[in-house]
């Protein structure tokens, strides 16, 4: 028993550090190289007439429009693909950033090397979280419940999040999730320098303005100029250096009302090919996440523990 806990309790512990990763990826439009946390979607809600920037404005001018009517709009449905060498998972829930992150999601990592190991520490291979103002929550079952002494949620604020990534890095990951909105990959195509119409194209039903931009390692500063700390800018290059990234490619498709209906961003990393989209729906969709109740709750510190005591005996 106290082998399966310690497992279960491991498990547990790469899955939140993986989905802080995921998460970190789709907000700063891909600064990290790690596998990604944060699945078609229905249409968004917006006009049926094909985006276009007005006469004579240039995509750059057009998506720094774009960033304050996306950033506006505060909530909507969100689904995932994320792939990274022989790793793949998908993820679908709604989402709020007008206040910081909070939704609710739901991961499946059946994709992922290992899933048999998942499903019996954590009950199955679809992980759920929570996302609120202090961090996020994350649903355990099998023996990863019973490590918890039948407490059904891990929390992990965003102390223990800047840990399990480390360093600076970790801290910026941090910092990024509270700061979480659709908009950062647009901010990060137009700081790139070199973004580009591609032209009129369809997501789920909706036309759309397909825009593209590779962001190189030197580009990072521009992008995060006001996000990150020198010393967590420092930390951020030198884990995409480490991890044989160069530059990222990111691409946005932006209806007529002007939102991001698709990001989409790609590199080539020592762990094979990374690649990551996701889609936006129905925006200004209600968000009502709240924190599960304390006495169901277990703090990421102390399942740790517990798992390292269950290992002892």
């Amino acid at each position: 028993m106290a082998g399966t806990q310690k497992t279960a309790v491991a498990v547990v512990l790469a899955a939140l550090a993986l989905t802080a990763t995921a998460c970190d990826n789709n907000d700063s439009g891909g600064k990290n190289a790690a596998p990604a946390a944060p699945a078609g979607a229905a249409a968004a809600t917006s006009a049926a007439a094909p985006a276009a920037p007005p006469a004579k404005v240039s995509p750059a001018v057009f998506l720094e429009q774009v960033t304050k009517k996306t950033g506006a709009a505060k909530s909507a449905k969100v689904a995932e693909e994320i792939t990274i060498g022989s790793v793949s998972m998908k993820a679908g829930g709604a989402l709020a950033w007008g206040d910081g992150l909070q939704g609710d999601m739901t991961m499946d990592m059946s994709g992922t090397p290992g899933a048999e190991k998942m499903a019996g520490s954590i009950g199955g291979t679809a992980f759920v979280y929570r996302f609120v103002q202090d961090g996020m929550y994350m649903k355990l079952g099998g023996d990863a419940l019973k490590a918890s002494d039948g407490r059904h949620w891990v929390h992990v604020g965003y102390d223990d999040m800047a840990k399990l990534q480390g360093g600076a890095g970790g801290a910026g990951s941090a910092d990024q999730l509270k700061k979480a909105d659709p908009v950062e990959a647009v901010r990060s195509v137009i700081a790139s320098g070199s973004v580009t119409e591609v032209g009129q194209e369809t997501v789920n039903g909706t036309p759309a303005t397909h825009y593209t931009g590779t962001l190189k390692v030197s580009d990072l500063a521009a992008a995060n100029a006001n996000q990150l700390t020198p010393e967590q800018l420092d930390h951020v290059k030198k884990s995409m250096t480490a991890a044989g990234v160069t530059s990222e490619t990111v691409d946005i498709w932006v209806d007529a009302d002007q939102l991001v209906l698709k990001q989409a961003a790609q590199a080539d990393t020592k762990a094979g090919a990374m690649k990551f989209a996701v889609t936006y729906s129905d925006y200004g969709t209600p968000v009502a996440t709240t924190a599960p109740a304390k006495s169901d709750t277990i703090e990421i510190a102390e399942l740790a523990q517990l798992g390292k005591n269950a290992a002892g005996s």
